[in-house]
């Protein structure tokens, strides 16, 4: 076996390299584990909005639209966020950018800090959306004109969030939803 792969396998954090145009280059057995990827997209080459194609089909980024998912992931490929996943596991991913445009990604298991009766408030599909943009630092009326609904309706959707997570603005509404898992951030 290769020793760095051996070396690799021998973490508890899950590990992913894309090159520099996003394809697969590099995992460990730990990334297979807490993700649950299937054999057949690990393959050298394998392209990353596979991965998010894959996700999305088995709910990993909540509802919505399809294509706005799918979009809002590729914006945040390099960002480093926690999100809790459909079966209840929260998890912390990290991004760096290496020297040669590649992206490393690492998956690492989070003791979740909340009581076990304290359950997350539910979100619905378009209140998730709104929170992902905002998250990605967008304003109402740019949120509006990528979701194509109007930057009051934008409004409406991150005070639904506030009142439902106990917050007071917009930022506070966001770092709520990121520690209870609720989105990527």
């Amino acid at each position: 076996m290769n020793p760095l792969q051996e070396t690799l396998d021998a973490l508890d954090d899950g590990v992913i390299r894309f090159d520099a145009h996003q394809c697969l280059v590099a995992w460990n057995k730990a990334l297979v584990e807490i993700m649950g990827f299937p054999p057949d997209l690990m393959k050298v080459g394998t392209p990353f909005l596979d991965f998010v194609e894959y996700n999305v089909s088995r709910g990993e980024h909540g509802g919505g639209e399809r294509r706005l998912i799918v979009q809002q992931r590729l914006a945040s490929l390099t960002d480093s966020y926690s999100r809790r996943r459909p079966d209840g596991t929260l998890i912390r991913v990290r991004s760096k950018v290496m020297a040669d445009g590649s992206i490393l990604k690492v998956f690492s298991r989070i003791e979740d800090a909340a009581p076990a009766n304290v359950a997350a408030p539910e979100l619905s599909a378009r209140e998730r959306e709104v929170l992902l943009w905002a998250a990605q630092g967008k304003t109402a009326w740019e949120t509006a004109a990528i979701l194509g609904i109007s930057p009051k309706t934008v409004e409406f959707h991150l005070s639904n969030c506030g009142r439902k997570l106990g917050t007071a603005s917009k930022s506070q509404t966001v770092l709520a939803a990121a520690r209870k898992g609720l989105l990527p951030l």
